[in-house]
């Protein structure tokens, strides 16, 4: 073990409490929905919302930006989305489409950021953001990336990161499928609470 690198207890620590995160803010996502539902009826929900909730083309495309700049929108939001509209299909088909689309956001975000690490030194940018993000990949390297696929840290953010710092495609590539399975556990959450 190099001075400094956290110990596998640590590493499991810091995953446990990310996914904490993870399912707290789940939770309070779906508590607004149902809080939403029950005190808003349907015909004032469909006013309010039916202009962006029954554009398919829009929430994709609001889907897709989000996952390339930083996730700003919690993909579980387009998943109850897609669970209440079957608009992509049948829900889990949904869920995979919506999954390989975060996977696609995150592999691209990567090899931008190795891209922009031979033409800049992230290391010197004065973005507190980029510079906290930056100290997680020095000290957890590619075991971030799996946290992030699992947790609420900003994915395809790590992604860009963990590009510009070095870790090998490959590394990147198996650690982010992880992502894949985060979709599909909330889904399922998700669909037994809705029933």
């Amino acid at each position: 073990m190099e001075f400094g690198q956290p110990t596998a207890a640590q590493k499991t620590k810091f995953m446990l409490y990310q996914v904490g995160k993870g399912f707290f803010f789940l939770g309070l996502l779906v508590g607004l929905f149902f809080i939403i539902r029950h005190l808003i009826g349907a015909e004032a929900r469909e006013e309010w919302f039916g202009a962006i909730y029954n554009n398919p083309t829009l929430v994709m495309t609001v889907f897709v930006a989000s996952e390339h700049l930083f996730g700003i929108v919690p993909p579980e939001v387009f998943m109850l989305w897609a669970l209440e509209t079957k608009s992509l299909g049948p829900y889990y088909l949904a869920i995979l489409i919506l999954s390989i689309i975060s996977y696609a956001a995150g592999w691209i975000n990567f090899n931008l950021g190795r891209m922009i690490s031979k033409r800049y030194d992230l290391r010197n940018a004065n973005n507190r953001f980029i510079r906290k993000n930056l100290a997680l990949i020095k000290e957890y390297g590619a075991y971030l990336v799996i946290v992030a696929s699992i947790s609420p840290l900003p994915f395809s953010a790590i992604a860009l990161l963990a590009g510009s710092s070095g870790i090998s495609q490959k590394k990147y590539l198996l650690n982010s499928l992880f992502r894949i399975l985060r979709f599909f556990v909330y889904a399922y959450i998700l669909y037994k609470i809705q029933q």
